[in-house]
């Protein structure tokens, strides 16, 4: 009966300190949605997985949809080396580098980048990709056990930050199949309501707002703005196909109230087809010259050259890559890329990146989108009365915004010729 009790009183005093410690678990946000957990302060799903094959090594590229659950902003970090995958036949797969892990900020050590924050009940995803090298011909899973830690930054001071709680997220079993049925909509999680914040015992928030994306065929929300897919086009490079390439036209509109700058983070995009393989922004080790009509975003500098006033909508290109290949291409595509949100400051004109959004847009197929699927004016803040900005073809304005560009462009070419 003593031992009974002493182990009924370690379960107790575990389950406070899990609760204290944020330890992950089942709630009410996730409602046994598959690739979902829960910890007190924010939600994690994992909304899109693919499985691939590169080389001799195996590849698995996933978006993990973090949503903040509290009425305050949340700030978080992805810990340094703690992505793991373990497929249904023991392989294991880890995060590859600093590249390996795209939109959240990572924490190393008592070091930490405090750029992924989520004000109340706002989410975003962050991509990570998880390699087995040398795989070789050895049998794969089909099924994977996720784990990876999340690291909260709070406040020290006015001024300050801090490493707060550790998060241990763990995912059993997930698998492309169940993660496409679980994620079909790309809605987020919904939060709890008042009621269920009621019963719960803690404050209610206020109700999140519409998602403009809603009804849009691939369209991404960032928050402070939109971006969909208008045009996919596959191309085979002669001689004999040897090469072959994608490209994406997509349309960004700012739904915020005030202008809004961005760049496109250089060698973030990449791309796999239906038949797992992969296409890049261009071969490892040359510069990255694959996107047209945006700013490039590098570790050096940033080129704010896409500035969007509320309710404009401004087009940009970005073509992928795949090398020395004799397979087809595929019929549906998966393509994520990292779009930087920059400011401006000062006198000095000193660019920096204030956000990384990582988007994602799955079961792309070649040919044109129908823009009317886009929101429409009445959903997109400060736009024209009568204009459905983000739902009609190529205007005026935004051809003369490319001509512009592409001015400038000339211009500093002529400027740097001696």
């Amino acid at each position: 009966m003593k031992s009974v009790c002493l182990k009924a009183i370690r379960w107790i005093a575990y389950g406070a300190m899990a609760a204290t410690a944020g330890v992950a678990s089942a709630g009410e946000a996730c409602e046994q949605q598959a690739g979902c957990t829960e910890v007190r302060t924010f939600t994690a799903t994992v909304t899109t997985l693919r499985a691939s094959k590169q080389g001799a090594n195996r590849v698995v590229n996933l978006t993990v949809r973090f949503q903040n659950k509290t009425d305050k902003p949340l700030t978080l970090g992805y810990v340094s080396d703690s992505g793991v995958i373990l497929d249904d036949k023991g392989n294991r797969y880890d995060v590859a580098g600093t590249s390996a892990v795209r939109g959240i900020g990572a924490v190393t050590g008592t070091a930490f980048d405090p750029k992924f924050t989520l004000e109340p009940k706002e989410a975003s995803d962050a991509r990570f990709e998880l390699t087995w090298k040398n795989a070789g011909s050895t049998a794969a899973g089909s099924k994977f056990d996720l784990d990876l830690a999340v690291r909260e930054i709070v406040a020290a001071s006015a001024d300050q930050l801090k490493l707060g709680a550790e998060h241990a997220l763990h995912y059993t079993a997930i698998d492309e199949a169940m993660i496409t049925a679980a994620s079909k909509g790309g809605a987020p999680a919904a939060v709890a309501t008042a009621a269920t914040a009621a019963n719960a015992g803690t404050p209610a928030t206020p109700a999140a707002p519409a998602d403009p994306c809603a009804a849009a065929k691939h369209c991404y929300n960032a928050g402070g703005f939109i971006a969909q897919v208008q045009q996919v086009t596959p191309t085979q490079y002669t001689p004999a196909g040897k090469h072959h390439s994608i490209t994406m036209n997509i349309r960004f509109t700012n739904i915020s109230s005030a202008p809004i700058i961005l760049g496109y983070h250089a060698s973030s995009s990449a791309l796999v087809d239906n038949y797992g393989n992969r296409y890049f922004w261009g071969r490892s080790g040359t510069h990255d010259t694959s996107v047209q009509g945006i700013g490039y975003v590098t570790g050096r500098s940033a080129d704010p050259q896409f500035t969007l006033n509320p309710g404009q909508s401004r087009m940009a290109s970005f073509g992928v890559t795949r090398y020395n290949v004799n397979s087809p291409i595929g019929s549906t595509f998966k393509y994520d890329v990292v779009i930087n949100e920059l400011e401006v400051l000062g006198a000095q004109q000193q660019v920096r990146s204030l956000r990384d959004n990582a988007l994602t847009f799955t079961n792309l197929v070649a040919g044109s989108v129908n823009v009317a699927q886009v929101p429409g004016a009445a959903q997109v803040p400060g736009q024209i009365a009568g204009e459905a900005a983000a739902a009609v073809p190529a205007s005026d304005a935004e051809v003369a915004n490319k001509v512009i560009d592409l001015f400038k462009s000339v211009t500093k070419k002529k400027e740097k010729t001696p």
